[in-house]
């Protein structure tokens, strides 16, 4: 069982299980952006994306590729929306150096079963596991003559020198598309080639449907061909539209008739004895909350909830290898509805589908769990859904277990699944209780700043911005883990391969070392720089940085804590530092001055420490005395940290001003 789906109750998790065939790699070369690496004319290398077996959650930032994936795949496959999809030359990979004019994607499914590998014995690739692999390769090529045309073939193999795929094969292989920003409403209207009409049309035992059964005499019919014949019949009989018929016969067409033509006419339903048609004459919408209730229109959100709704149902019905691709299922929908949708994704991923009720039966089987499982949501076991997501949602992302996420930066694909990171088991089940929306922003970012409290959550991104290096303007996120965990999150950025993920991650960490002449009372249990050799000082600060390895980098403080050597960095810092801790002193519970006050207390705070300069004070002596009532949390770190980030805004602080280890933090992070 998917391990976000522990809490939910199954009688027999025996008889569930993945997808038989799925979906398990995507090769690019030269399509949109994903150049082989190092691609140079006549270059066979390609870039991969693997997926999971399950659901796969393509995240990261605008323009990394992520739609380009999902594009890649409904080329190769088809979708059965049977939506109008081309190759243009826009989809040929360019840069500086290079124009491509030919372009490959292939498609590579695993773990067929032998009724699979029955269907497409023909162009099978045996794989070095001893199992058979089917490879669907598509391979464009922009032609000479005549100019502007694309050759475009689907084979087997994966170079595509294999057998031609047919058209059997291909619908074999169809994959659901859920567009971006999709209009449900009109998704779901009533059309020719509505999709509603196509769903319906694959629902098991629908074609059972398809002849009429209408008896004239009994004016009866069951199927739902015969049904619409009997409402012809009904619609022709009716004597108001048997008056308006005779009125334009009789009154106007007679009258427009030439020679010996005779003009009449009918009103009533389009006549068919096809089934496709009716189907096109429905809609699906919301049924009202009762018997003679109004019908109410609901939003897009509730909507596209509905139209996701049709979807699986038709993928319940799928022959072979039902994949969904859904691009930001979030659209329209508010955070609680995006976290209902992942679970019901993540159900039909598992091969069950939740239910509100269950029956008789079902319920004795789990009396004996019920105590400890009460309130939970029955699963009913159904066909196994590969699923394939983007988004842009930290809600979504937080939502999904760490490892159904790929990170997808600059056109390159990072899977989380385990083995592919250097996170370990334990870190994977830490991150599911405590990786909350907030922190999920870092799968969306350039750069990652990892800290260990609020004080630098709230201070960073208003030094950096001062200072030049705004986190906004270069897509920092900013990740508090509570002093706690920090390897946790950043060991997500590191890969078993070695290779270095296109996104910065600094660590910013306390060194926690009091300077020399620290009073005890101040420094407590800590041992001061004086206490410690030059060797056991590097040491100390070489363990906290032990596990950087390619974009991680960790920033030690110079001396203590960020407050400590804030103060103690230059006297401008210590002037500001200590008007917030002045503000914090004489502020309320929450945290409010009133403005006379406030000036006064700035005023004040500004005179003392141009005396103590002014009295040869040494700076680190001042910045004990103002980091003191931090220390002995006679006065809020956090309130003090809003006070000095608002302080900010009318200073002169420049960069030189600033800790040596936050300057290369900063700069470091600019480098994106």
């Amino acid at each position: 069982m998917h391990p976000l789906l522990t809490r939910v109750r199954v009688a027999d998790s025996e008889t569930r299980g993945l997808p038989p065939v799925y979906l398990a790699e995507l090769r690019l070369q030269d399509y949109r952006g994903f150049s082989g690496p190092n691609a140079a004319p006549g270059d066979t290398a390609y870039r991969s994306v693997f997926f999971n077996e399950g659901l796969t959650a393509l995240v990261g930032e605008n323009d990394s590729g992520k739609t380009s994936i999902i594009d890649a795949i409904r080329l190769v496959l088809l979708t059965s929306a049977n939506d109008y999809f081309r190759i243009t030359p826009d989809d040929f990979y360019a840069d500086a150096a290079r124009q491509a004019t030919r372009f490959m994607i292939t498609c590579r499914f695993a773990k067929l079963s032998p009724e699979e590998r029955a269907d497409f014995l023909e162009i099978l690739t045996p794989a070095t596991n001893g199992e058979h692999e089917l490879f669907v390769t598509l391979t464009a090529e922009q032609l000479a003559l005549p100019p502007g045309r694309i050759s475009v073939t689907i084979r087997s193999n994966p170079r595509g020198d294999g057998a031609a795929i047919d058209g059997r094969m291909r619908e074999l292989l169809r994959a659901t598309y859920l567009r971006p920003l999709r209009d449900a409403e009109v998704e779901l209207r009533p059309g020719r080639g509505s999709r509603l009409s196509q769903v319906l049309n694959a629902y098991p035992d629908m074609q059972t449907q398809s002849a009429s059964d209408y008896d004239a005499e009994s004016d009866a019919a069951s199927t739902i061909v015969g049904l619409m014949h009997r409402a012809e019949r009904g619609i022709n009989d009716n004597a108001v539209i048997a008056s308006a018929r005779q009125h334009i016969s009789e009154d106007y067409l007679t009258h427009l008739a030439v020679g010996s033509d005779e003009l009449d006419c009918e009103i009533g339903l389009t006549p068919t004895s096809r089934l496709l048609p009716v189907l096109e004459k429905l809609e699906l919408s919301f049924r009202p909350a009762g018997p003679g209730a109004p019908k109410l229109r609901h939003g897009l959100g509730y909507s596209n909830a509905l139209f996701m709704s049709a979807e699986l149902l038709l993928l319940d019905n799928a022959t072979l290898a039902p994949l969904l691709l859904i691009e930001e299922p979030e659209a329209h929908l508010h955070p609680q509805l995006q976290s209902r949708v992942i679970d019901l994704l993540l159900s039909r991923a598992d091969g069950n589908r939740l239910s509100s009720s269950v029956s008789a039966e079902a319920a004795e089987a789990t009396d004996a769990t019920a105590e400890s499982d009460a309130g939970v949501v029955p699963l009913l076991e159904t066909k196994p859904v590969q699923i394939i997501v983007t988004t842009h949602s930290p809600n979504m992302a937080s939502a999904l277990p760490v490892e159904a996420l790929a990170i997808v930066s600059e056109n390159a694909v990072y899977s989380l699944a385990q083995n592919q990171t250097r996170l370990l088991s334990g870190d994977y089940r830490f991150l599911r209780r405590f990786l909350d929306v907030t922190k999920s922003n870092l799968f969306f970012a350039r750069g990652v700043v990892v800290v260990e409290g609020d004080a630098e959550t709230i201070l960073l991104p208003a030094l950096a911005a001062k200072v030049g290096n705004s986190f906004s303007k270069l897509g920092v996120s900013v990740v508090n883990v509570g002093h706690v965990g920090l390897f946790r999150y950043s060991r997500i950025f590191q890969r078993t391969d070695g290779k270095a993920m296109p996104v910065r991650v600094a660590c910013v960490r306390d060194m926690d070392v009091p300077p020399a002449g620290t009073p005890q009372e101040l420094k407590g249990k800590l041992k001061a720089a004086n206490e410690f050799s030059a060797e056991d000082l590097a040491a100390r600060r070489a363990k906290l940085s032990s596990e950087d390895e390619g974009a991680v980098k960790t920033f030690v403080s110079d001396s203590w804590t960020l407050e400590y050597d804030f103060a103690a960095a230059s006297w401008a810092a210590a002037t500001i530092a200590h008007q917030a801790a002045s503000l914090a002193a004489k502020a309320d519970s929450s945290g409010a001055i009133d403005d006379v006050q406030r000036k006064e207390v700035i005023a004040q705070a500004h005179a003392a420490i141009d005396a103590a300069k002014f009295a040869g004070q040494p700076l680190e002596t001042v910045a004990l005395k103002i980091f003191a009532p931090l220390r002995n949390k006679s006065i809020s770190k956090v309130v003090t940290a809003q006070f000095l980030a608002e302080l900010l805004d009318d200073s002169h602080l420049a960069s030189t001003d600033l800790p040596k280890y936050l300057q290369e933090t900063f700069e470091y992070l600019s480098v994106l």
